[in-house]
């Protein structure tokens, strides 16, 4: 068991390791499926399965969706009522219905919708129903091997620090933003099922983005210390996007169209969305915050009443930034134009302070502070954050202070927990 630390040379090594799988998880090349599906293959083979049927779905979200799909038709002995298209209509609509609802944007339902019936269809048309319904628990399996190897081969020092130096770069670096899209795209999925076979199957899945970090960390035991394993996992996370292991059938995604991100890694377009694939399964995100579609696309029908109905404050103030896009006047000073917006207070240290009159919120007081950290352009950043109607300091879940006096300093105050007299911050931010 080694329990040496990692020799400069190899620590030298650790930054390529991270770009290459890093650009793994964002990678749009077009899946090559006659090189993708041997590799498929053989991952089978490692977990002691027979070589699947693989039906190639246009993302992830059919994939998942026509995993739990077929699974519901086998374990229910559905199989003739779906071989007929209007039958297998209904029950995907049935399955898929609260999935699309809370993760799909309305445009894309119906190419969506069909393109899991003809997912299942070829799935069923397979006849690949022997042992159906034993979930693939390749996923156990392999964490177990790892584990031995780890365990077997490295002092416990020593993989905490390559979990900390190879696998939570890659997990928190740019890839991190497609694991958010897909994540709870995947478990939304399971609130719209009945039946836990189906449920289960939701949960075979492997590939890019969700598994490079641990593809990082494998590849790097294997190829700089030296640790041998079996790459198959490796090589089909490199060569796949997201697939779902059933025995004898695989449900295998394509990759994202396209990403658009910004400066710093994060999801971002300014005139459409920022990650899309080709079943229409889209994103919109500005500088990494998912946004709606009519934020990025039709900003000039965002309406006062949409920005007050925002509950996050990082929506409200993307939705003031994109306000009268293209318009002489746009912006916090369209909004506060049209929002009839009253000046209280301004304090060139704190900010300015509003009063703003709402029919979906009543009368508000918002104060405009500027983030001093400057944006890689050179800008200075406003914001508008809500502020308690009399300014009462905020100390805890329905907990307040006495009331202020309508100055920024005091709306600033308040949102830290305390009144404008105590307030005096040290280093600005």
């Amino acid at each position: 068991m080694r329990a040496k630390p990692l020799s400069a040379a190899e620590l030298a090594q650790i930054p390529e390791f991270i770009e290459r799988w890093t650009q793994i998880g964002l990678s749009t090349t077009p899946i090559d499926h006659e090189a993708a599906e041997p590799i498929l293959h053989r991952l089978y083979a490692a977990a002691g399965l027979a070589p699947p049927q693989i039906v190639w779905a246009p993302c992830p979200m059919t994939a998942v969706l026509s995993a739990i799909v077929y699974t519901a038709i086998r374990a229910t002995g559905r199989e003739a009522e779906a071989r007929d298209r209007g039958g297998l209509a209904q029950i995907v609509d049935r399955i898929t219905r609260y999935a699309l609802i809370t993760t799909v944007p309305a445009s894309a339902h119906r190419r969506i919708r069909a393109h899991v019936e003809d997912a299942v269809a070829a799935a069923l048309a397979c006849d690949a129903g022997s042992g159906f319904d034993a979930v693939c628990l390749i996923n156990d399996a392999r964490r177990a091997a790892l584990d031995r190897v780890l365990k077997t081969s490295l002092a416990p020092a020593l993989r905490k620090r390559l979990r900390a130096l190879v696998i939570e770069p890659v997990r928190t670096g740019p890839v991190r933003f497609l694991r958010t899209l897909v994540e709870p795209a995947r478990i939304s999925v399971y609130k719209g099922v009945v039946g836990l076979r189906a449920g289960l199957a939701g949960w075979a899945y492997f590939g890019a983005p969700l598994w490079v970090p641990y593809a990082a960390q494998m590849d790097y035991l294997d190829r700089v210390l030296g640790i041998p394993l079996d790459r198959s996992f490796l090589d089909a996370v490199e060569h796949c996007s997201l697939f779902w292991m059933r025995n004898n059938i695989c449900f295998a995604a394509e990759r994202p169209s396209y990403l658009n991100r910004d400066e710093e890694g994060r999801l971002h377009c300014e005139v459409g969305p920022s990650a899309a694939y080709p079943s229409g399964w889209s994103w919109w995100h500005w500088h990494g915050t998912a946004v709606p579609q009519q934020v990025i696309e039709m900003p000039p029908t965002i309406a006062i009443e949409d920005i007050h109905r925002a509950g996050d404050p990082d929506m409200r103030r993307i939705m003031i930034e994109r306000y009268r896009t293209g318009e002489e006047v746009q912006g916090i000073a369209a909004y506060l134009r049209d929002a009839g917006a009253r000046r209280l207070d301004h304090d060139p240290d704190f900010g300015t302070l509003w009063h703003l009159d709402s029919a979906v919120t009543g009368p508000m007081l918002m104060v405009e502070v500027t983030n001093h950290s400057p944006e890689p352009d050179g800008s200075y950043r406003h914001f508008l954050l809500r502020a308690d109607p009399e300014l009462r300091p905020i100390i805890g879940p329905g907990s307040f202070g006495q009331p202020q006096e309508m100055t920024a300093r005091n709306a600033v105050a308040a949102s830290f927990g305390t009144s404008g007299t105590e307030y005096a911050p040290e280093i600005e931010t």
